[in-house]
């Protein structure tokens, strides 16, 4: 393996990280430890991990959010869960939420080695199947940001379109501009930029479902479909995308708004009608989302 898999722990106890740094053969793996979810995740969004190995309870989310949140950056990464036999319900929850297997405590080294072996050879079967992908996925994922791109939006808005036809069900659709972009660009350069970019993509994903779809649309734009979702729901949902943006990026974001068949009858008019409402925040202020509203055609 030569050193080159990335294995991350989420512990807090100095003495349990040690117990677990004794499993790990230091020339065949990196150990990577995070102390909290949030710094677990911020790890997870820069390095690929072929497993992490996490307390079931952490300080600032609980093991389950973590877990799914995880899997949601990377579906090929095997989690294995550390609990105490008192919380033995909370792991089977883990297992349902995603995760790969569970240790109890006091932990067994020779169990954990097991269950670890038995992980990565999961987790490298994923990888070698993922390369047999490789360039079906170049042709519909964005390069830079790793969402998909502009020609798959269109792909899935027809298919979630025609579906809807069959089974009349509301989705909704989000169109988002980078506010003051170009500015931020000429100021700080174009790698800077291109960091913004991807920040803001992942952060869509990280904020919205397993089962919404984040599309780079164009330059700075970004759109989001969502299905299965009337209009003020996928309100709260933007109003959510805007506020973690003012938090946690340099840069703030403009959303539009539209659902089909409430505000659009084709999938060509739901864009036309995203697009106005996102050129109604831009005009209004920015860093907010606009609704789409009939009397934007006035």
């Amino acid at each position: 393996m030569g050193g080159e898999f990335n294995i991350l722990v989420v512990e807090d106890d100095d003495k349990t990280f040690g117990t677990l740094s004794e499993a790990f053969d230091k020339n065949k793996y990196k150990l990577w430890r995070a102390t909290t979810g949030r710094e677990a995740l911020n790890l997870a969004k820069e390095i690929h991990f072929v497993v992490v190995i996490s307390e079931l309870h952490i300080a600032d989310m609980s093991g389950i959010e973590l877990i799914k949140r995880i899997k949601k950056l990377d579906f090929r990464v095997n989690i294995i869960v550390l609990t105490v036999y008192s919380f033995a319900d909370s792991a089977i929850k883990a297992l349902k939420a995603g995760a790969y297997a569970y240790i109890l405590k006091p932990l067994n080294l020779e169990e954990l080695r097991l269950i670890l072996k038995r992980s990565l050879e999961s987790a490298l079967l994923l990888i070698q199947a993922g390369k047999k992908k490789y360039y079906q996925d170049m042709s519909v994922l964005d390069g830079l940001t790793n969402v998909y791109n502009h020609r798959h939006f269109y792909e899935v808005l027809e298919w979630q379109v025609t579906h809807i036809r069959r089974l009349p069900q509301a989705f909704s659709l989000f169109i988002i501009d980078i506010d003051n972009f170009k500015g931020y660009n000429d100021t700080h350069g174009h790698v800077e930029g291109d960091k913004v970019l991807y920040s803001i993509a992942q952060l869509l994903v990280a904020a919205t479902r397993d089962n919404d779809i984040v599309f780079r649309y164009g330059g700075e734009e970004f759109a989001i479909i969502m299905p299965q979702t009337p209009s003020q729901q996928a309100q709260h949902v933007g109003e959510r995308l805007v506020e973690e943006a003012r938090k946690r990026s340099p840069v703030t974001i403009s959303v539009g708004l539209a659902t089909f068949l409430e505000d659009a009858q084709a999938k060509d008019e739901l864009v036309v009608s995203a697009d106005k409402a996102l050129y109604r925040a831009k005009r209004t202020g920015k860093d907010k989302i606009c609704v789409y509203d009939k009397k934007l055609d006035i």
